[in-house]
């Protein structure tokens, strides 16, 4: 998931993707020449790549809705302005926030269950038509049929577990907090005779 944030970063904001000028971020002029999704065709050749390898990479589909949605919210700076020496000039990194940093504090959310770990494994996706599927989940979640469709019951599953060992988590740090006392106590209170005892090996 690292390597992906760094990628997007490296070779397409700090290399100077006009974000600006294709998605319009504050410009009414909806008839600009400039706009363009490439980026987002970009994120669904991604997930295009996810479908056909379902153990290949280890961020899940909401990672990259987060990411489109973030393109067009402008609650991060991540994407705003054309080039790095604009975001520079306007302090963007002083006056908001990364999408990485939203990201990364709860990246249990964005993990693929099915995530198997090959670094020799070289993908070659199929790129024909009868291949490719609309990304259903994104471009047409509002739609009232799509939004009463269940989760895939194996990714629901991993969730409801996740929150089951954050909760195990949660109430383990609490008892050892409330026995930390207790132990500093029994370490300062003198030994008891049976503690003193010494144990005798005696020969078979």
């Amino acid at each position: 998931m690292t390597g992906f944030q760094v990628l997007v970063q490296k070779e397409w904001i700090s290399f100077g993707h006009k974000f600006s000028s294709r998605i319009g971020h504050g410009d009414k002029n909806h008839a600009d020449a400039d706009r363009s999704p490439i980026f987002v065709q970009f994120i669904d050749c991604v997930w295009q790549m996810t479908k056909q390898f379902p153990t290949a990479f280890e961020f899940n589909e909401l990672f990259l809705m987060t990411i489109l949605d973030n393109l067009y919210s402008c609650r991060f700076g991540t994407f705003l302005y054309n080039c790095e020496s604009v975001r520079d000039n306007m302090e963007v990194k002083e006056k908001t926030v990364s999408l990485w940093s939203m990201i990364n504090s709860e990246n249990g959310k964005y993990i693929n269950p099915f995530y198997t770990k090959e670094s020799s494994r070289v993908l070659y996706p199929v790129a024909s038509m009868r291949h490719l599927e609309l990304w259903v989940s994104y471009y047409i979640r509002w739609n009232p049929r799509i939004r009463q469709q269940q989760q895939n019951p194996v990714e629901q599953r991993y969730m409801e577990m996740l929150a089951l060992r954050d909760q195990y988590l949660k109430k383990l740090e609490e008892l050892q907090i409330s026995d930390s006392p207790r132990i500093a106590n029994n370490s300062n209170s003198p030994a008891s005779p049976t503690q003193l005892v010494h144990h005798v090996q005696t020969p078979l």
